[in-house]
């Protein structure tokens, strides 16, 4: 496991993206460390002032001296900008690096929680964990750290400098610096518990807003633009109010830590006057004083700025956390092995709700190269049965085994690669065709790739697209009908090859033609395989090994072939009967 995925313990945002870093941490240290000699470098023609100052007073300045004064000061500007190249790799290569291995690592995270977790939650949300919220940590890790080493290095040169001049006066512009940081330490703490609730609010604006567009058809169709717009808009006045109730609390504390350090100003000038007209100091002397103070107040206000990012970091490593501490799905410690490609249900309780389960005590198995057509009323658990073969889900009592081994002995990739899923609503990613055939075996030949796609019946339409399998699909498929993208869903299932296909029933929202073409490519797809399918035309199903009807209350009503079935007066009978009937149901105009 790489550092990015370790999960610290609620600390502060620095401590925690110290920990994060891992193996970057010298990268970044030294990209900081080389923005503070930046500073530092600002800081050398400030104190060759106080030098040529002094040489002025005292009339020993030559030429010489004086184009050895200018040699420094190139040199400065000459480390400044050396210097703030250096940091500005380091600091920005390691943050973009670190950034990217979290994403990974909340990726993978998020690939093994159960189902659950991202049923439970919108999409804003998680989409907004790894925008907003790592981009907040990125510009912190890029910039703020390293603006914070610059706000120190140019003040303690130049106070270096008075020190050297007068010690008295240089602690004189120390006094409200030192008074104003508690100041900014508890207004930070105060943003805490706001700064996670307006990140939430934001992301819970951010899911209407994507809510909003993926449904514009169906608000559309429905008129009710107003209802959801209106909606969004709640949810955006929820989280103006929330950053309004922010800058409200936040506001204060800026405000006196910025004025007490401002006021080390008429400090500095009240030391200097009176100092001044007691004759301890000379005029050169405070009027040094009063123009190299400026410079150590106005780097140390910017660290309001850097704090806002602080803040913003903070609150967005807590909302990260939140996610990379959801417990994961349990994999074994010592993985089992299947001995063949059946199915079993042994006494399995499940329910997605506590109290409420949708299966209940059911037991049967599904023999290695044979078909189980799973039929029932909607809602009696037909999905739910592929959904724990493939473990979306775990059992909540009894057990679900492949090859006599439970499934949850199985670790994720063990599973899986014995699997292939055709579901109903096919879901395609944002790429070429070839792409999306490719993922289900993605080290996979061009030409296993065009054979899956001819063993799918999905070549031809594929061959006539513009650029045939270079061609986009558009998101989730959009730019295909549903046959062709169900026929692109087969193609990926055949070329991964997997000895057990679960299918959702793939023709029951298509049209005849593109059915007579899925059930020619699923023909393909389930020779010589264990094949799980739930059906909803009962016409596809009449030559399957075994026939289970759920009942609709978590159990079996009946088992056995469709003649078997078909000669029993039970739950099949009438479900047949009815199904024929629906067929030649028509729409007629009244009258």
């Amino acid at each position: 496991m790489t550092a990015a995925v370790e999960r610290p313990a609620r600390t502060g945002a620095v401590a925690r993206l110290w920990a994060l870093a891992g193996p970057r941490r010298a990268r970044l240290a030294r990209g900081v460390g080389f923005r503070f000699l930046q500073s530092v470098c600002a800081g050398i023609p400030f104190a060759v002032l106080v030098l040529v100052i002094d040489q002025l007073r005292t009339g020993t300045l030559s030429t010489a001296s004086a184009w050895g004064f200018v040699a420094v000061i190139v040199l400065g500007f000459a480390g400044q900008l050396l210097f703030g190249y250096l940091s500005a790799r380091d600091t920005w290569l390691t943050a973009y690096q670190l950034v990217s291995d979290m994403r990974l690592a909340a990726l993978d995270h998020l690939r093994r929680l159960p189902m659950s977790f991202h049923i439970g939650r919108r999409q804003g949300e998680t989409s907004a964990v790894f925008t907003n919220d790592m981009q907040a940590v990125e510009g912190f890790a890029s910039n703020g750290l390293s603006t914070v080493a610059q706000a120190l290095g140019l003040p303690l040169v130049v106070f270096a400098v008075l020190v050297a001049v007068d010690p008295l006066l240089a602690v004189a512009t120390l006094v409200s610096i030192v008074v104003a940081l508690p100041v900014l330490a508890w207004s930070n703490r105060r943003f805490t518990e706001l700064g996670v609730r307006r990140q939430d609010l934001q992301a819970n604006a951010t899911s209407r807003m994507i809510e909003y567009v993926q449904g514009v058809a169906v608000i559309r169709a429905f008129n009710q633009a107003g209802s959801r717009q209106e909606s969004f808009r709640r949810a955006l006045d929820e989280f103006r109010e929330i950053s309004v109730r922010m800058v409200a609390r936040l506001l204060p504390g800026g405000l006196v830590f910025a004025a007490v350090v401002q006021a080390g100003i008429p400090i500095v000038i009240t030391a200097a006057t009176y100092w001044l007209l007691g004759g301890r100091v000379d005029v050169p002397t405070a009027i040094l004083f009063l123009v190299l103070s400026l410079t150590v107040f106005a780097p140390v206000l910017a660290l309001l700025e850097v704090m806002e990012t602080l803040r913003l970091a903070d609150a967005s490593l807590s909302r990260i956390d939140r996610v990379m501490r959801e417990p994961e799905q349990s994999q074994p410690a010592t993985p089992a092995t299947p001995s063949d490609d059946s199915i079993s249900f042994d006494d399995v309780v499940f329910g997605y709700r506590p109290g409420r389960p949708v299966l209940d005590g059911v037991t049967f198995t599904v023999p290695a190269r044979s078909m189980t057509a799973l039929v029932g009323p909607s809602g009696a658990g037909k999905s739910t049965v592929l959904n724990l073969v493939g473990r979306f889900w775990d059992v909540d009592d009894g057990a679900v085994r492949i090859g006599g081994a439970d499934v949850r002995d199985l670790t994720t990739e063990q599973l899986h690669d014995r699997i292939s899923v055709v579901f109903q609503d096919v879901y395609l990613f944002q790429g070429s065709v070839y792409d999306n055939i490719a993922f289900g075996s993605p080290d996979a030949t061009p030409e296993r790739v065009e054979a899956a796609a001819r063993a799918a019946q999905a070549h031809e339409f594929v061959r006539r697209m513009p650029e045939g399998y270079a061609s986009r699909v558009g998101e989730g498929g959009a730019s295909l009908s549903g046959g062709e993208r169900q026929r692109i869903s087969i193609a990926r299932a055949i070329l991964k090859d997997a000895p057990i296909v679960l299918l959702d029933e793939a023709t029951a929202a298509i049209d005849p033609t593109n059915e007579r073409l899925v059930q020619e490519a699923l023909a393909t797809l389930v020779a010589d395989r264990t094949l799980l399918v739930v059906a909803h035309k009962l016409t596809t199903i009449r030559h399957s090994d075994q026939i289970l009807v759920l009942d609709g209350h978590g159990g079996i009503a009946q088992r056995g072939t469709h003649d078997e079935l078909i000669d029993t007066d039970g739950s099949y009978a009438r479900f047949w009967s009815e199904r024929h009937r629906a067929s030649g149901w028509r729409i007629t105009t009244s009258g």
